[in-house]
């Protein structure tokens, strides 16, 4: 029975061998998952392993179960057991890493989750269309058929997981407004949840392998409509790049969003070109404007590629090597060399964009060691980030009391910890000082963590003379206001342009003196870029806020403050005094009988002063 299941030698499992194989996988994994999950933190029947390696094999078993469920119908039995062995051990090892070195706090971080799913996606396709094949690289048309149908096949079985959960949760429900609770209790027990959950994902993975039409028909769906959004972002592309030879790069570098942007419309660019371009035209005629915009979306890849290589370095040079930064070189990198290879499959002779299928196939082996290095101590970001922040601080690029102390304290796990014990050992006091209080933790974290480009500026003083006076006409602000430290205000939204340097027109506020009270001192009304309105007033002690960023939705009253036409006037009707209340009335227009003529607002009178 076994031999008619599995086979004698290392060759396919058959179609119920394959559904016997993910069907154990989802309940034994789902158990053991459930056992080692931390349930009313006890910690299960495995308590003694300690939370942090439940919380490693916890994950690894899941992406572990991943791998067996995707392979079991396309690899070979032994092919099999050895890569799922291989698996485990690296999973674990990371795993290990993330927890232990780098500190819990990054493993929940999406950047890292999405880095191991990616790995764990790439490198299975890469070693299951190699076993297919037989041969070590497989051919491109194998690539692409297996790595399109597992995507497609993943999607459709996350969908029909979540869905047959949500009629669980559903059904409990219903049974509970009866009075039955039975079945929400289970629900919420995990070595019932986790079992249900992996044989559900389980039939869903082996239902796409028995209907292979179906993931064909949804997959060419997804690539005719991803291709033709091709021709779309080119064509913006290429505004945006001829709009840079007349705006310059500052505009963009001022957005503070450029690396980012720029990344995203890299990562589309890659995704449309192989949904446009597919297999060539080996088994389609692929129309005239695809394959221009095929060509033209290469070359854009490469210089939105290039543009934020720029500017990541700008910040980095500027501000050093954050944790996020280094997600991002590494996104860089791999952006650029999508770009050159691309770019060399432009002009490559032949026929259409064939340099693209070994381009693919190497990029793809490239990236797989890129996401291994950054899950391991080789490119770690924690420990890179740490690496060049302490040389900076060492070099004296930053100040011992800019530095931000906290994050080798609190997040970069051992990496951080162990920069900060060589810091003790420093030969310069201050370092010594402010090394040691952060390792006794009694530094906190700064308003903007892993950050120093945003704690800089929010200290830098602002440059409240360029402010526009528009009322009345040629005055200036008070010289008490201009030296004001807006930033430390308490509990106070304040503008834009009263704590950072305005570098940009749209950062510009627009100010006006106005008297609003009794006192022959002049409030300072401000109108920031957005629309929203702040006004000032002087105390003994200095500037406070009497009212912060109410938005202004009348476009004609903004542009009225803008030009000027700003002035003050006694209420329609005064307030009334009720023993130590305040009632503040507002006249309504009238719309309709039995509508009131005013609205009052009560509020209690400041205590008096002895």
């Amino acid at each position: 029975m076994v031999s008619k299941l599995f086979g004698t030698h290392n060759q396919l499992l058959t179609e119920r061998g394959a559904l016997l194989l993910r069907l154990t996988t989802g309940l034994f994994i789902g158990l053991l998952v459930g056992l080692l999950i931390d349930h009313d933190g006890k910690g299960g029947v495995l308590a003694a392993l300690g939370q942090d390696w439940r919380e490693i094999l916890a994950q690894s078993l899941t992406l572990l179960a991943f791998v067996l469920w995707a392979n079991a119908a396309v690899m070979r039995r032994i092919s099999l057991a050895a890569w799922t062995g291989l698996v485990a051990v690296v999973l674990i090892f990371v795993s290990w890493h993330a927890q232990k070195l780098v500190g819990t706090a990054n493993v929940s971080e999406l950047a890292y989750v999405m880095i191991l799913l990616a790995l764990s996606f790439i490198a299975n396709e890469l070693v299951s269309s190699a076993d297919q094949a037989g041969k070590i690289v497989a051919p491109y048309e194998l690539y692409f058929d297996e790595a399109w149908k597992r995507g497609v096949q993943l999607a459709l079985a996350i969908f029909f997981t979540l869905l047959f959960w949500a009629i669980l949760v559903l059904g409990a429900a219903l049974l509970g407004f009866i009075g039955f609770n039975w079945l929400k209790k289970l629900l919420d027990e995990p070595l019932v949840a986790t079992p249900l959950l992996g044989l559900a994902f389980a039939s869903a993975v082996h239902l796409g392998d028995i209907q292979p039409r179906l993931l064909t028909q949804v997959r060419a769906l997804a690539l005719g409509v991803l291709g033709w959004l091709l021709p779309v972002i080119s064509l913006i592309g290429v505004i945006f790049a001829v709009s840079l030879l007349f705006s310059g790069l500052q505009p963009l570098w001022d957005t503070r969003a450029a690396t980012a942007t720029l990344l995203s419309a890299c990562i589309a660019f890659v995704l449309l070109i192989n949904a446009a371009f597919q297999q060539g035209e080996d088994e389609r005629k692929v129309a005239l404007v695809l394959k221009w915009s095929v060509r033209l979306g290469c070359l854009l890849l490469l210089l939105f590629a290039v543009l934020a290589a720029w500017s990541l370095s700008l910040r980095i040079f500027q501000y050093g090597l954050t944790i996020d930064r280094a997600y991002a070189a590494m996104v860089v990198v791999i952006a650029l060399a999508y770009g050159v290879g691309y770019s060399i499959a432009v002009f490559k002779p032949g026929p259409w964009m064939a340099g693209l299928k070994p381009a693919n196939i190497g990029l793809a082996m490239f990236k797989c060691v890129v996401f291994l290095a950054v899950l391991t101590p080789l490119a770690a970001p924690a420990r890179l980030s740490v690496d060049h922040q302490v040389s900076r601080l060492l070099k004296g690029q930053v100040k011992p009391e800019r530095f931000d102390w906290f994050v080798l304290s609190a997040d970069t796990g051992q990496y951080g910890k162990s920069a900060l014990a060589k810091l003790v050992a420093s030969k310069d006091p201050t370092i010594v000082s402010w090394a040691q209080k952060a390792s006794d933790g009694k530094l906190e974290r700064r308003r903007y963590d892993l950050d120093p480009e945003l704690e800089a500026e929010v200290t830098k003083p602002a440059d409240l003379t360029r402010l526009a006076v528009v009322s009345p006409k040629g005055a200036k602000l008070p010289a008490s206001f201009i030296a004001t430290n807006f930033h430390a205000l308490p509990d106070f939204t304040v503008p834009r342009c009263l704590m950072f340097e305005p570098m940009r027109d749209a950062d510009r506020c627009h100010a006006a003196l106005i008297n609003l009270d009794a006192s022959p001192d002049l409030e300072v009304a401000i109108l920031s870029s957005d629309e929203g309105l702040s006004i000032f007033k002087q105390s003994p002690t200095g500037w406070i806020g009497l009212i912060q960023s109410q938005r202004l939705y009348d476009e004609a009253a903004s542009q009225a403050f803008k030009n000027g036409e700003i002035r003050s006037a006694e209420p329609v009707l005064r307030d009334i005094i009720l023993g130590d209340t305040r009632l503040r009335l507002t006249p309504v227009p009238p719309e309709g009988a039995g509508q009131p003529a005013v609205l009052f607002d009560a509020t209690p009178l400041p205590p008096s002063k002895p």
